[in-house]
């Protein structure tokens, strides 16, 4: 039997899962780090943090599954989106990780769109937002440049942990989309755009794609995750495009609805279309003719989250959570969230957006709440949906992936959102399984992802389907949670 590696480096914990080439998982192990918030709209890791999480998230999951180094044929990553690692010309650290959360360069943002232009829609096919890597460096050429000129080379995060075990600087299709310095049209960096910013052309790492081999797991490196020098190193890609992956979600018209710390709308296409208000953005995914179109929105499952550690101030599990909203009605009796917790990115680029419970009354109690906390994210994604279907992308099947995807509310509140039947994979580590997916193509196993998913990924029997009279429910409240955002909108410049 062949075994193949995938880590997820994620934003607040990163896991390690061993698959066998028949797509079992046989070994997993985790880590975990914190988010730094140094100032308010900041938000930074530790890089060296993330790899001493990996290293021990790798340790624990060749533990489990009773396996020597030897035994691992290649590893292959997921990764948090977006954020920014900087090295100098001696491959150390510069500063730590500005990740994606991040929201201090929104100030940079009409400038950059300025002077990006006709890029947007011609090259970039997405529009800067906080929190990019183009978008961070622009930001600090400006506010810091000493930490700028001291940058020879800077790369996505899980780039970094590649780094770590093979010791070679490079990134792939997806996360240099991800990084808003990239032509996804072409699949190549733009360096038109690199010259109308002024800033440094030389700093970005060789583009691959999400399958090629990197290199082989360095001495140094095996000496401190107890690897084998002979397992090969695969670049991975974006925790959005992994996941993905390790739901099977490959061809064209398959939907995602990916609930996790942030949350996603994502359809493959085979071609590189884009919303031309640039709403909603378009990536480059795992295979090397199909882009996905997404909503990529900043707020999520983490809304759950902190409602429950914050404001609940319990310590109740997400499935009892999950079994109070669904004893609630579908509308949570007038109640509303708008969940812009950290800002947003879409369907509203507003990084100085904050959450709303609105409607809020006598009658209401905790279920009333936590349904309304995520009918608020799910009614955020509807706007997006409704973008995709301006542009008229194909979308014949949706499958729910994240928390949310083992979440029976959850998952009736996308299916009577969206009205469509929602399906789910038994994968329980989507994006850890879209990695390991990588490395098995990487390694040979596979002649491409098509051919590995259909291989490796399983589907559940149980389909949720839409509720007619709750698809007319949140028909009737969209345009209440729309207006509700424009008629406050103008109001969060002067709170934060």
């Amino acid at each position: 039997m062949t075994y193949v590696m995938g880590i997820d480096l994620g934003t607040s914990s990163t896991k390690t899962m061993i698959m066998d080439e028949t797509g079992k998982s046989v070994g997993i192990g985790h880590g975990s780090y914190g988010i730094s918030i140094p100032k308010m709209s900041y938000a930074e890791q530790d890089p060296l943090e993330w790899w001493s999480a990996v290293k021990a998230s790798i340790a624990s999951a060749m533990q489990e599954a009773g396996l020597a180094g030897d035994d691992i044929a290649g590893i292959s990553f997921s990764g948090q989106m977006h954020g920014t690692v900087a090295l100098d010309a001696q491959k150390q650290l510069v500063c730590p990780a500005i990740i994606h959360l991040d929201q201090r360069s929104g100030v940079e943002l009409t400038k950059m769109r300025f002077l990006a232009g006709n890029l947007m829609q011609e090259e970039l096919l997405n529009q800067p937002s906080a929190g990019m890597i183009i978008s961070t460096v622009y930001w600090m050429k400006t506010h810091q440049k000493e930490t700028y000129d001291k940058i020879r080379y800077v790369m996505s995060p899980k780039d970094y942990i590649r780094f770590r075990l093979c010791g070679e600087i490079g990134t792939e299709c997806t996360d240099a989309g991800a990084a808003l310095a990239f032509s996804v049209k072409h699949r190549e960096w733009c360096r038109e755009l690199f010259r109308r910013l002024e800033i440094k052309d030389d700093i970005w790492a060789p583009v691959h794609e999400s399958f090629e081999i990197a290199g082989t797991v360095s001495g140094e490196a095996a000496k401190e995750t107890g690897l084998s020098t002979k397992t090969a190193v695969i670049y991975g890609a974006g925790d959005s495009m992994a996941a993905l992956t390790g739901n099977g979600v490959v061809e064209k018209g398959v939907m995602a609805c990916n609930i996790g710390t942030s949350s996603q709308l994502a359809v493959v296409v085979d071609r590189p279309i884009f919303d031309p208000k640039l709403r909603i953005q378009t990536w480059c995914h795992t295979m090397p003719e199909r882009w996905v179109v997404q909503s990529g929105c900043l707020n999520g499952g983490s809304t759950l989250s902190w409602l429950r550690n914050n404001i609940l101030n319990n310590n109740l599990p997400f499935r009892e959570l999950d079994a109070e909203a669904g004893s609630t009605p579908a509308g949570g009796e007038g109640l509303y969230f708008i969940p812009y917790l950290t800002g947003e990115r879409t369907p509203f680029n507003d990084p100085d957006a904050r959450g709303i419970y609105f409607g809020l009354g006598m009658k209401h109690q905790q279920g009333h709440i936590v349904r309304a906390t995520m009918e608020g994210v799910m009614f955020n994604l509807k706007e997006c949906l409704g973008i995709l279907d301006e542009m008229k992308v194909d979308r014949s099947k949706l499958i729910a992936s994240g928390g949310a995807a083992r979440g029976v509310t959850w998952k009736q509140i996308q299916a009577d959102m969206l009205d469509m039947p929602v399906y789910s994979t038994k994968v329980q580590e989507e994006a850890c399984q879209g990695a390991a997916i990588l490395a098995a193509v990487g390694v040979g196993l596979y002649a491409d992802v098509k051919e590995a998913c259909t291989a490796t990924v399983r589907m559940s029997d149980a389909v949720t389907e839409p509720i007619a009279e709750n698809v007319k429910i949140y028909n009737e409240k969209q345009q209440i949670f729309h207006e509700l955002y424009f008629r406050v909108k103008d109001l969060y410049p002067r709170i934060v």
